[in-house]
């Protein structure tokens, strides 16, 4: 029950068409929580730890960022802050383009799924990374969606569902709540897919949402929901990748 069974997003037929000044727009209407967060905190500090560079960077390939694009997004932020370019360029470059599979081992890396952000590597002290319906205090959570505008009861509901352990039913409430629909219409276990599914929603009506939601999805409605109580470890569907992904880190500790 603790296995991710949905598309990777390793393969993606968009490779190319996001270009990096949609970002900043993409980040406030199709991004969930955890990525919304990460692009603000980088953004705003110039700068993420390496959990954070992890999981945000596989996101943005899967949602097309070449590596070409991301080279230049994460080189053009870094060194508005303390990173030089030739800092950046030994100590990170490397990294990005293992990530695309480029380097080592040559490992098409796939973006970590709901399941695989909630139950490993919780962030610590200056973090950004992880679930912030998990990993967050729930005041510090509360302000985070008064921030962005989010009704109070909906933030009642949010909160309700935090308190029960339901992380991902909590950022499929925070979807509804910021497209402003009555049911998604399809079980969240993925950031990729919520950005997907909201970019379909937003572009083009929910028929075709739903036609992706059922051709990937329907072995998910029964799992993962309910099973955030639970402490295991999750199940990857490729072992061999995560173990090299983790370590990967070894290349990418630069705080």
């Amino acid at each position: 029950s603790h296995s991710y069974v949905g598309p990777d997003y390793s393969v993606q037929k968009n490779t190319g068409k996001i270009s990096l000044e949609q970002i900043d727009a993409l980040s406030v209407k199709s991004f969930p929580l955890c990525m919304r967060q990460l692009h603000r905190a980088l953004r705003d500090s110039h700068h993420l730890r390496h959990g954070g560079r992890m999981q945000y960077g596989l996101f943005l390939k899967g949602i097309g960022l070449t590596l070409e694009q991301a080279l230049e997004f994460w080189k053009k932020e870094f060194i508005r802050g303390k990173v030089d370019a030739d800092k950046f360029d030994k100590g990170y470059a490397y990294s990005i383009r293992h990530n695309y599979g480029k380097e080592g081992k040559r490992t098409d890396y796939t973006p970590y799924s709901c399941m695989k952000i909630i139950m490993t590597n919780p962030p610590s002290q200056g973090d950004y990374h992880g679930c912030p319906f998990r990993h967050s205090d729930p005041e510090l959570l509360k302000q985070k969606l008064q921030s962005y505008k989010i009704p109070p009861s909906g933030i009642t509901q949010i909160l309700e569902l935090v308190k029960g352990m339901h992380f991902q039913l909590a950022c499929q409430k925070y979807f509804e709540l910021t497209h402003d629909v009555d049911d998604i219409g399809f079980s969240l276990n993925h950031p990729n897919q919520y950005f997907t599914e909201s970019q379909r929603l937003l572009n083009g009506g929910r028929e075709l949402k739903k036609e992706l939601s059922n051709s990937g999805n329907s072995q998910q409605k029964n799992n993962g929901q309910e099973s955030m109580n639970s402490n295991l470890p999750p199940t990857s569907s490729n072992a061999t990748a995560d173990t090299e992904l983790e370590g990967l880190e070894a290349y990418f500790t630069e705080d």
